[in-house]
């Protein structure tokens, strides 16, 4: 498929998405709606791989198109047969960078890094030779349709290598993301389908009327709501440091988002301070039958017991398709589980080789650095650990990537730069159970004493 073929399917795509999200949708709708969410994810895949392609054939021909260079000056013979000229280096087209030796974060390569500074370095801080740079390498964001700011007031959109950087750096920091559902989301709401319960079987007597039962669904709805962070720049940035200053900025942007999301997804409150988002904690805490509580005297991760954790397994249902594993902090995870682990004994292929798998009681471990870490005694405390299908229980939606925006004024006493980056999301916790039936996540308390 060509680029336009694909923009309109896509287009197409939305748009029955659209209708079927509109109105009740019964079992064959919500197939078609999965079905369609899945063609229009590899859709996606496949319209950056072509657009990428095509920036790389214009680049290419605006190189070939440059012409041969003008001829040089014919040097002239010195006494002794030798050229001057030939002792003299070629000029370098490409700006010199002193050698590195801290290593890139979230770019393929020193190539995408390098793009991604001089775009920051013409775009952002306006420097006229790295904005020609850009012009004559390509390095251009591609304005969209919705975007209201402008470059010259301040905002930009940033290139494919610079997003790029900070998507794969904001997944690998950030847990949530990793594992709840994700969904793109193609307006500022959007409602997705959900299995609310499923055919009941009964018993008939002889001659006797079946009882009817039916399949139900309900939705889940998302809206998208801005997260930011800012951080301060030196402005004095010049062209022998902007490997290393993309490379830090994208991992500082990264890096806050993954934060704040991890905090929303397992923290939030629903307060201004999670904007509105409820976390596990606050939506486990209410549904009180996916809780499991330690046993008695167990209020410490050093306190807990192997009896604790096979509790958890236990309550957590058996849905088809269900992948569980354990989201603990790490300090937790040392104090108790791996402890358990030390005290159990015995050499594994793994200890013979120095290695440690990050598993226990045979399901994968995630470490969440934001949930609990207090190793004293903590009586009527949520939240110790958690134990299921992350993809089962909450959806992570996301509206828009990464833009930048650049004040010179906000820092002006510290010549510092601020920069501030925004992104569009939401997270809805929609399965983890209620006051009679477990969910898709149980999560750990303890005792009140």
């Amino acid at each position: 498929m060509t680029l336009a073929e694909i923009k309109a399917r896509l287009k197409a795509i939305a748009q029955r998405m659209a209708e079927l999200a509109s109105g009740d949708i019964d079992e064959a709708g919500s197939t078609e709606f999965a079905d369609l969410t899945e063609e229009r994810s590899k859709l996606q895949e496949r319209f950056e791989r072509l657009e990428e392609a095509r920036t790389a054939a214009e680049l290419s021909a605006r190189v070939d198109a440059s012409g041969p260079r003008a001829p040089e000056r014919q040097a002239i013979p010195q006494p002794d047969g030798s050229n001057p000229r030939d002792a003299q280096p070629q000029q370098q087209t490409r700006i010199q960078r002193r050698f590195r030796v801290k290593p890139l974060k979230g770019f393929a390569d020193e190539e995408a890094a390098y793009r991604s500074g001089m775009w920051f370095l013409g775009t952002i801080l306006k420097n006229e030779r790295a904005a020609q740079w850009c012009r004559e390498n390509g390095a251009v964001a591609e304005e969209r349709a919705q975007s209201t700011l402008s470059n010259t007031a301040g905002g930009a959109l940033v290139i494919p290598e610079f997003e790029r950087a900070i998507i794969d750096l904001r997944e690998s920091y950030g847990v949530f993301r990793q594992k709840a559902r994700f969904v793109s989301m193609a307006s500022d709401t959007m409602t997705v389908p959900r299995r609310a319960s499923g055919v009941t079987a009964y018993f008939v007597a002889e001659n006797g009327e079946i009882t009817e039962s039916e399949k139900a669904w309900n939705q889940v709805s998302m809206t998208a709501r801005k997260l930011a962070a800012l951080t301060r720049y030196s402005s004095e940035i010049d062209e022998d440091s902007i490997v290393d200053m993309a490379s830090d900025l994208a991992s500082e942007i990264a890096y806050a988002f993954a934060v704040k999301e991890d905090q929303c997804g397992f923290l939030g409150t629903g307060t201004s301070t999670y904007g509105g988002i409820s976390g596990l904690i606050t939506e486990c805490a209410a549904a009180t039958a996916t809780v499991v509580t330690s046993i008695a005297g167990n209020t410490a991760f050093s306190t807990l017991d192997l009896a604790d954790f096979e509790s958890m397994i236990g309550k957590l249902p058996s849905y088809p398709g269900i992948q569980p594993e354990w989201y603990i902090h790490k300090a937790g995870w040392a104090a108790s589980m791996m402890r358990l682990q030390d005290a159990a004994g015995g050499n594994t292929a793994e200890v013979l080789e120095g290695q440690r798998r990050m598993t226990f009681l045979g399901y994968p471990v995630n470490f969440v650095q934001v949930i609990n870490s207090i190793l004293t005694a903590q009586a009527s405390t949520a939240g110790l650990c958690y134990f299921g299908d992350l993809s089962m229980a909450a959806t992570f939606g996301e509206r828009r990537g990464i833009r930048i925006k650049t004040s010179d004024q906000r820092y002006f006493e510290y010549d510092q730069l601020g920069i501030q980056g925004t992104e569009r999301v939401d997270i809805n916790i929609h399965d983890v159970g209620d006051t009679s039936s477990a969910g898709a996540m149980i999560m750990l308390a303890t005792p009140g004493a």
